[in-house]
């Protein structure tokens, strides 16, 4: 994990003194190393800070892999440098493919990618971005100058957080909203998947790399052997190549298809290396999640440890996964307890990274409802929305799962967002993702492929449970948010609503799945809102506009709550 940040002067002014906080925030490890670049010369961080004029990259490097520390990397004239955040399964075959007479002396990802931009550079950084990314076959987000300007990149997915701001002295950007926060930046937004940032004398200017948009998937497999097939063989390839440098690793296990394939296939191909393996499950006393995943671990032997969390245990995470979310999004909060409960346990134990079952829900169909989209608008809007929430799933799951996992120095991959599968998958019919109206599980050929690749019926075929509710955790907020004085009543009586605070929804099920399914399962508790607003306002996470809305309401409860 090797998180990024960059500042850029709008008036050729100094930025040494206003790099340091953003390093600061994400330099929480004592044995991290950090660089900072500026003007095509790398410095040490904090110790030669002082050397940074109008513009600087920064970067900090946590072990989470056996070997070296990730550092900045230059093409071989040192006018392109290059922070890579993230991992790139193809180095060696792109190193390999170099035309340059001058091969990368270190080899490192950074490095390659430099010397991949310089073939193409042209004078015009972000159009050699543009040439460059669909060739990059991994997990990152990447920043690159060529001392004229700074270009900040996200992977076709967005399976790396960064985000941006400006005011009327910087351009910033960072792995994290805290890192901009905290110095002043209060309009903080996130670079899209697959999207590029240029920062310069023109202002901030977006455009697509290598947007899923760009790739042009069409539906060309409607036989289920076939899909069954391609699929298991890239699924294997997408872990097996996840599994480099590492002796120990990590799986989150819920008892579910998608987190059991994927701990036994990540188990199997382990055991062939000598990588030792431990599961791990969060969530309340009695949670299904917690009783599927232990006699899961159990009928495959896996090292599996659980934690289960008291009403008062919750409580208590709800201001850190807050904090580590960035958000006060409601489902953001709700389905991070127990993720951030899980990764805290594997952090504990000396984990560094960690393996996901996030993805196939929106690749293969499995949000409980689309039979009802089904039933409703027909197959092609199916398709419509699965093709919309696969391209939300930057801001709506992978940010808060990395985010997550950089909260506790760890790194997260996602084996089934791997660019082969996401393409095959998407190329699947959807006739053969859900069957019909009636079919309640959905998910066809990737439970299929589960049986296939060893994983017992009784987990491919379990029926899909939202990890909030799974866990539990779900069914104790109403009475936390009513413990701290946040009701219904309070609600009506200040008339607060979310939508008055923002209109943006971070989860499908909020932006519009209630529409087709059980409204008061998936639609909003205003009062719990409302605390885990309160929560993120004294923690104080909230954009600028956020932030005022929010205050005036709890200034309004306030006068309620001491009447």
């Amino acid at each position: 994990m090797c998180p990024i940040c960059g500042i850029v002067s709008r008036n050729d002014e100094d930025v040494s003194s206003q790099i340091h906080s953003p390093m600061s925030t994400l330099c929480s490890n004592s044995s991290a190393e950090a660089w900072l670049v500026s003007e095509g010369v790398s410095y040490r961080w904090p110790m030669d800070a002082q050397a940074i004029r109008r513009q600087a990259l920064g970067q900090v490097s946590f072990a989470t892999r056996e070997q070296g520390s990730v550092r900045p990397g230059f093409n071989h004239t040192g006018n392109l440098s290059v922070l890579y955040e993230g991992n790139l399964y193809n180095s060696e075959n792109l190193r390999l493919s170099l035309a340059s007479k001058q091969k990368p002396a270190s080899g490192s990802t950074a490095e390659i990618v430099a010397y991949l931009l310089s073939e193409r550079y042209q004078g015009d950084l972000v159009d050699a971005l543009k040439q460059v990314s669909p060739m990059l076959d991994g997990e990152f987000c990447l920043a690159a100058s060529d001392e004229k300007q700074i270009v900040l990149m996200r992977d076709f997915a967005g399976l790396r957080p960064a985000f941006y701001a400006e005011n009327n002295k910087v351009f910033a950007f960072a792995s994290r909203k805290t890192a901009l926060w905290e110095i002043g930046m209060r309009n903080v937004r996130p670079l899209r998947a697959g999207m590029v940032a240029s920062f310069g004398k023109d202002g901030i200017i977006l455009d697509k790399a290598y947007p899923l948009s760009k790739m042009n998937i069409q539906v060309t497999i409607n036989d289920l052997v076939e899909a069954v097939d391609s699929y298991c063989a890239l699924l294997k390839a997408a872990v097996e190549r996840r599994l480099y440098n590492v002796k120990r690793v990590a799986a989150l296990v819920s008892g579910g298809v998608d987190s059991c394939l994927i701990a036994k296939l990540v188990s199997d191909m382990s055991a062939m290396r000598g990588i030792e393996v431990t599961t791990y499950t969060a969530g309340v006393e009695g949670a299904t999640d917690i009783e599927y995943a232990k006699r899961f671990a159990q009928e495959l032997g896996l090292k599996h440890k659980v934690r289960r969390l008291s009403q008062d245990e919750i409580e208590s995470y709800i201001p850190r996964v807050a904090a580590a979310v960035e958000e006060r999004d409601f489902v953001q909060i709700e389905a991070g307890i127990g993720v951030y409960a899980a990764v805290e346990m594997a952090s504990q134990d000396g984990l560094k990274v960690i393996f996901s079952g996030q993805g196939p829900d929106e690749l293969w169909g499995g949000y409980s409802w689309y039979p009802q989209v089904i039933a409703k608008d027909g197959y092609d809007s199916l398709l419509h929305n699965m093709w919309g929430d696969l391209e939300r799933a930057d801001v709506e799951t992978f940010d808060r799962e990395n985010r997550i996992a950089m909260a506790h120095g760890v790194e997260k991959v996602f084996p089934y967002v791997d660019i082969n599968v996401v393409k095959l998958a998407m190329s699947v019919s959807p006739h053969l993702k859900i069957t019909s109206t009636e079919d309640r599980i959905g998910k066809r050929p990737h439970r299929e492929a589960a049986k296939r690749l060893g994983l017992p019926a009784q987990y491919a075929d379990r029926s899909k449970e939202a990890a909030q509710h799974g866990t539990g955790i779900h069914g104790t907020l109403d009475a936390i948010a009513r413990k701290n004085g946040f009701t219904p009543e309070l609600v009506e009586h200040v008339g607060y609503a979310s939508d008055k605070v923002s209109q943006e929804k971070l989860a499908s099920s909020t932006r519009y799945g209630y529409l087709y399914a059980e409204k008061e399962l998936w639609q909003i508790p205003q009062h719990i809102q409302f605390f885990f607003d309160s929560v993120a306002y004294r923690s104080n996470l909230l954009n600028e506009a956020e932030r005022s809305r929010i205050e005036q309401f709890l200034k309004k409860a306030s006068i309620c709550l001491n009447q």
